[in-house]
């Protein structure tokens, strides 16, 4: 970690993916980059994807409950 003023900065390392294929005769190379972080990054990027997940859900769930409940 580095730290700049207020700010801690962190350095994120990809993994670099690539893969030539062959499309209209012609050949493409694709390149993918996945971050790479580390145990705790992995379980606080799971835990934020998991709540926005919820609350999608439950913004719909309760849309078709309101919608049953007048049908």
């Amino acid at each position: 970690m580095e730290r700049k003023g207020d700010f801690i900065s962190t350095s994120i390392r990809y993994k670099k993916e690539t893969e030539v294929v062959t499309f209209q005769g012609r050949e493409i190379t694709l390149e993918n980059l996945s971050p790479v972080f580390t145990p705790e990054q992995e379980a606080a990027k799971r835990r934020e994807l998991e709540q926005q997940l919820y609350e999608v859900f439950r913004k719909y769930a309760d849309k078709r409950q309101k919608e049953e409940a007048g049908a």
